[in-house]
């Protein structure tokens, strides 16, 4: 997982439903202050949302030195998955990940900035810079966006220019491996209604995994984003335009080869050997329009206008050696326009309500291609291993090895494959939420709603048997509608004025789509390939479901020193949407169920007016059930019934301590921060061979803060210098994915004004 970092102090650092963090007069008082969300389309204190959610303010992001959303997993319990590319796939909430990859489909999760959809690979992944506060919530989200989510959400805020006075700030930073770190903010009121903001932010990094083939040092970055922002504020409200622009550019995944014990090939977790460069580069632009208009005192109106375009090349050698299957390259580009109207109601001091309605349209276009040297040596290897296990026995496993591994070899070698597909999609959305008083300390809140997805998908496949098993003639096209009522019922009950209880009940939804790798009506013209009929349509599978329930807890002790926050779940995941991956076929079929619990846990401290601490923690157990044995099977021969989903660490813990005391016209300060994560399969066979290792992370960081606004302080990331991955495959041979940065140490400097 991502290495955890320290904060500068938990100032709105509110993880699992805590309610909120220390306040920013540390040394007046040791009491801990509200953080005001707006996660429920209206603002009200972070301890008074029913629901599991956590909070991080713009300050925490900037001290703790997070980049983007996956930086986020290693501070929120109930979330994983981390990896360091553009990807979504595996990011997990409560174990629910997207199974599935290509732009057929959707992510589990959804991601949005400033209200905006952001949900697809390659362009959800955006920098961390002028951030307000981000969201995060877990559990099934269908009204409170435009875009609804299956497994939960992440919400960037960022910041909105302010009419009060100029202000921003410079923050610079360097470390190890040419570290180089730049952000800036700048605003300016613009007269007594006005008001404009300008962001940017630029970060450098050298590689830190040496690939033997050649002496290149892989994993390095080279980022740049700005954003401006102009807002008019007025008697009747507030409109706010905002643009952003950003060009990524870094590493695509790291693979290394690794053993049959699981170790690398190269001897060290942080050498590869690969063939094949890789590339993960991106440049994301958006545009989004907010307002928000009284119509009088109980009665506001918001529209949400977003537009936002992206193209993105991603490449990766995905074998993991100096052998010549791989050469994958995805070019990428897509433009996704949406809409959302809402009413705020507040009918009476019991009754208080909204109504939603948004629309959708999106055009993607992703074109792939593969390209083999001699593949000889990898079918050899690939199958010796197969036929040993067979057999039990490795002279069967080499003689049966070298076979297959020549006939094989001699289909495959030296080919280029291609696969291009357009998807053209839309959609709409109404909901409505009502929250009503039933006694001074009791409400409940009932919601639904509908979910209308339409997708026309286009693909032509030029395959060669190794990644894609077909060839499509003309281009195949296919289309399909879908549509969906999501209930959800939640009750709140505060106990007193310290202590808030809540349930719920809520439906998820996530469409359809198409499996862009197959078509459903071919016929063999090699040992390897076929060739699609003129009937053929692309493979569909249809939406998943989830039904969850939560019971939880969120209050303070000891005069507002000492804060937590509970939570206790269950859910039910039906037609489980999963991508089947072999040697030239991959299909994406729904698949049995999941049934998941689990509970998490948050406490955060204020020993004085100089001492904090915190401790998160998350446990969750999942179950799968009814995926069909050529589907998923074990080592064994058994069914995958009864196994944990992928991504899913039974235990996450997080915590830390942080000090600061006054010193030379200033104060000094000082943090320890810590995360671990419990093992967990990389797939759901549950095999040894995909188990990454539990692991944990510690971190380090003092500075000086200056009465004329100056900053300084040196850090530690990672101190002990641990190694882990994001993930392990035996999918196309036995790999090691994505190593997690070593020790890396640092100095930033800041200034505010």
């Amino acid at each position: 997982m991502s290495s955890t970092r320290y904060a500068k102090s938990l100032l709105a650092l509110a993880i699992a439903g805590t309610p909120m963090a220390l306040s920013a007069d540390e040394e007046a008082s040791a009491v801990l202050e509200e953080i005001i969300v707006t996660a429920q389309k209206r603002s009200e204190s972070l301890g008074d949302v029913p629901i599991a959610l956590s909070a991080f303010t713009g300050n925490f992001i900037k001290d703790t030195k997070l980049t983007d959303i996956k930086d986020l997993i290693a501070y929120t319990p109930g979330l994983a998955g981390w990896s360091s590319d553009s990807f979504l796939d595996a990011v997990s909430v409560r174990g629910v990940s997207t199974n599935a990859f290509g732009i057929g489909g959707d992510s589990s999760i959804g991601v949005y900035k400033d209200g905006v959809y952001y949900g697809r690979n390659g362009a959800a992944m955006t920098s961390f810079f002028d951030i307000e506060r981000v969201e995060v919530l877990k559990g099934p989200q269908g009204l409170l966006f435009g875009r609804n989510a299956a497994s939960g959400a992440i919400h960037t805020i960022t910041e909105k220019p302010g009419l009060e006075a100029v202000e921003g700030y410079a923050r610079l930073g360097v470390g190890e491996r040419d570290r180089l770190q730049a952000e800036f903010a700048y605003n300016q009121p613009l007269g007594d209604t006005w008001a404009m903001r300008i962001a940017g932010i630029h970060s450098e990094e050298d590689g830190f995994v040496e690939n033997l083939y050649n002496g290149d040092d892989l994993g390095a970055i080279d980022n740049d984003a700005i954003r401006f922002s102009i807002r008019k504020e007025a008697d009747w409200g507030d409109v706010t335009l905002t643009a952003e622009h950003e060009d990524r550019k870094q590493y695509g995944t790291v693979y290394i080869g690794r053993d049959a014990n699981g170790n690398s090939i190269t001897g060290d977790d942080r050498k590869a050997n690969i063939d094949f460069p890789g590339k993960d580069d991106a440049r994301v632009t958006g545009v989004t329009l907010t307002a928000n208009i009284a119509l009088n005192d109980k009665m506001s109106l918001t529209s949400i206008t977003g537009y936002h375009e992206h193209d993105w090349t991603y490449s990766e050698d995905w074998d993991g050696t100096p052998l010549d299957p791989a050469g994958f390259v995805n070019d990428q580009d897509g433009d996704y326009l949406s809409q959302e109207l809402r009413l705020n109601v507040e009918t009476s001091e019991d009754l208080s309500w909204y109504v939603g309605a948004s629309a959708y349209k999106e055009d993607v276009t992703a074109r792939q291609s593969n390209a083999t040297g001699d593949t000889t040596p990898y079918f050899t290897a690939y199958f010796t291993e197969y036929f040993t296990n067979y057999f039990g026995d490795p002279y069967s496993g080499a003689y049966y090895g070298a076979y297959y591994g020549a006939y094989y070899g001699a289909l495959t070698s030296d080919i280029l494959e291609t696969n291009t597909t357009k998807g053209e999609y839309s959609g709409w959305a109404v909901y409505a939420d009502m929250t009503y008083q039933l006694t001074k300390k009791m409400d409940i809140s009932l919601g639904a709603r509908y979910t209308y997805d339409e997708k026309e998908t286009t693909t032509d496949i030029q395959g060669g048997g190794f990644v894609w098993a077909v060839v499509t003639p003309t281009p195949v096209k296919s289309k399909q509608d879908w549509d969906d009522l999501s209930p959800r019922i939640n009750l709140r009950y505060f106990t007193d004025n310290n202590t808030m209880l809540f349930g719920s009940v809520t439906s998820g939804y996530k469409a359809g789509g198409f499996g862009t790798d197959n078509v459903t009506s071919s016929a063999p013209v090699s040992p390897v390939l076929s060739v699609a009929l003129p009937d053929a349509a692309l493979d569909d599978f249809d939406p998943e479901t989830i039904l969850s329930y939560e019971i939880g807890a969120k209050g303070d002790l000891a005069g507002g020193r000492l804060q937590y926050g509970i939570s206790a779940y269950y859910y039910n995941y039906e037609d489980l949407q999963t991508v089947i991956i072999e040697v030239g076929k991959a299909l994406v079929e729904n698949i049995g169920e999941v049934d998941g619990l689990g509970v998490e846990l948050d406490l955060r401290a204020a020993i004085n007016d100089n001492w904090d601490v915190f401790f998160g923690a998350a446990w969750s157990d999942t179950d799968v059930s009814g995926i069909p044995l050529d589907v998923c099977s074990e080592p064994s021969g058994s069914d995958c019934d009864g196994n944990r989903l992928a991504y899913n660490p039974e235990w996450m813990i997080s915590g830390g301590i942080n000090a600061h005391y006054p010193f030379s016209s200033g104060e000094v300060f000082g943090s320890l921060d810590f995360s671990w994560q419990d093992e967990f399969f990389s797939d759901l066979e549950n095999t040894d061979a995909n188990t990454i290792d539990s692991v944990g992370f510690v971190n380090v960081r003092t500075g000086w803060n200056s009465e004329q606004n100056w900053s300084v302080s040196v850090y530690v990331e990672n101190v002990f210098d641990e190694e882990s991955f994001a993930a392990r495959s035996s999918a196309f041979g036995a790999i090691n994915i994505a190593p997690t940065l070593p020790r890396t140490a640092g100095v930033d400097i800041s200034y505010t004004f």
